[in-house]
């Protein structure tokens, strides 16, 4: 359970690094730390069901592009947590590709450094 909580705040703080840094996403309201919090729920639900098929999916692309067809799925999967945000009254915007491409990107690393400081805190038994 602590895992999941910490889960859920390490990508709430990468969201919020990534509304910061790229331009064309924003969550709103901007001060409240609960639409992040939210938002990440809906952003790691999506990457939990609808991510393996959108993957899975695209594998021959994928090995032939040598995983640069990845990136493109991860930018379709963060623009349809911004559609589904829009949706359930969460906040989340993208505004288009180019901007989900980034976004994507930059949430990949942020998700990755913040992941790799939280198992410095609390590391697996």
């Amino acid at each position: 359970m602590i895992r999941l909580l910490l889960s859920i705040i390490t990508t709430a703080i990468a969201l919020f690094f990534v509304t910061r840094i790229v331009p064309g996403i924003s969550v709103s309201p901007a001060d409240d730390p609960w639409a992040f919090i939210w938002v990440a729920v809906l952003f790691m639900a999506v990457n939990a069901v609808v991510s393996p098929v959108a993957h899975a999916i695209g594998t021959p692309l994928t090995v032939l592009t040598l995983g640069l067809f990845a990136l493109v799925i991860n930018a379709l999967l963060f623009m349809f947590t911004g559609w589904l945000s829009g949706v359930l009254g969460l906040g989340l915007q993208v505004d288009g590709f180019v901007a989900a491409f980034i976004g994507a990107v930059v949430m990949g690393v942020a998700t990755w450094v913040l992941g790799l400081v939280t198992r410095m805190v609390a590391p697996r038994r």
